[in-house]
């Protein structure tokens, strides 16, 4: 058993380790983004021409094994629950998922192998990258994986429901390039599972508060009806968003301003907010400690060109 002094020396390290590494999760964002727009107008169109729902790929990162409103909750808190109740009714009627005991529905193989379909026609989207000025795919590829591994071994916190859920595509025979996608997208999810691991003490199911927490913290004066148009995909109205201000104001996250209907974040708000960001990063990078100092720096700059060379692929499609 460590002793305190070398406890609190190993948590230092920790912290020291995720401030140092805290600049790789920004670059890993913007380059699944860039994916996110060369492949999803793609699978958009695949899904129409094909009669297949968008949904199966919006939701195959919350796996297309089973669906039920507690499952979706463990990744999206966020959303209202409403939304995915008229989701499940579509898609019950057309065949895609059936009812099962305690409120769950299964996926048939139809979804997964329909899901699957539309995301290689995106994939297929990539197909004419060709890496250039010193950015070695394969070299892109092991590395994130070696992160991807060091995730599914850690310890909880964080929980791994995200990463172990993730309905996959890529297979080893596919292409590097989109081997690295899938890699990114792995880590996409352990990056939610730390965030709630680190949040979800604070807001329980709540969601709705912490959403308008992170609309302050970022804003200045906000409303509910600015709140609702912002975050009209999260299917909840301006009057849900009032409810919820008003409960940041009595746990003393957010405070009323001049301007009427107004609402801007405590100074305990944004201590919140900040330390979980903080929490987040330290249970993000904790995996990375398998990574030497060369690896690391590889990994960053081959990200790095990727980056930039999704975006003059993108400028060519």
């Amino acid at each position: 058993m460590l002793s305190r002094k070398r406890l609190l020396q190993h948590i230092s390290q920790i912290k020291m380790e995720s401030n140092s590494l805290t600049k790789f999760w920004p670059l890993i964002y913007s380059n699944i983004r860039e994916f996110w727009q060369i492949t999803e107008p793609r699978i958009e169109d695949a899904a129409l021409q094909l009669d297949i729902p968008i949904e199966l790929y919006y939701y195959s990162e919350l796996g297309l094994d089973t669906f039920s409103i507690e499952e979706f909750q463990k990744r999206d808190p966020f959303t209202n629950p409403e939304q995915f109740e008229r989701l499940f009714a579509r898609l019950d009627v057309k065949g895609w998922i059936e009812p099962i005991p305690d409120g769950k529905y299964q996926v048939t193989q139809r979804a997964r192998n329909a899901a699957r379909q539309i995301i290689q026609a995106g994939n297929a989207q990539l197909s004419g990258f060709k890496p250039r000025s010193g950015l070695d795919l394969t070299r892109l590829m092991n590395l994130l994986k070696q992160v991807v591994m060091a995730n599914g071994s850690e310890s909880e916190p964080p929980t791994k429901w995200a990463i172990s859920r993730r309905f996959r595509v890529a297979e080893k025979e596919s292409p590097p390039i989109v081997q690295v996608r899938e890699y990114l997208m792995d880590i996409y999810a352990y990056r939610d599972d730390s965030h709630l691991s680190a949040s979800r003490p604070h807001f329980n199911d709540a969601g709705i508060v912490w959403i308008v927490l992170g609309s302050l913290v970022g804003g200045v004066d906000v409303a509910a009806d600015q709140i609702a148009e912002k975050m009209e995909f999260r299917g909840y109205e301006a009057y849900d968003y009032q409810v919820a201000l008003q409960a940041a104001v009595e746990v003393g996250w957010a405070e009323e301003t001049e301007a009427i209907g107004g609402f801007r974040p405590t100074p305990a708000g944004r201590e919140i907010r900040a330390r979980v960001e903080h929490l987040t990063d330290e249970y993000f990078y904790h995996p990375w400690s398998v990574m030497t100092q060369e690896e690391l720096d590889d990994l960053y700059n081959l990200l790095t060109k990727l980056h930039d060379q999704l975006i003059a692929y993108k400028k060519l499609k």
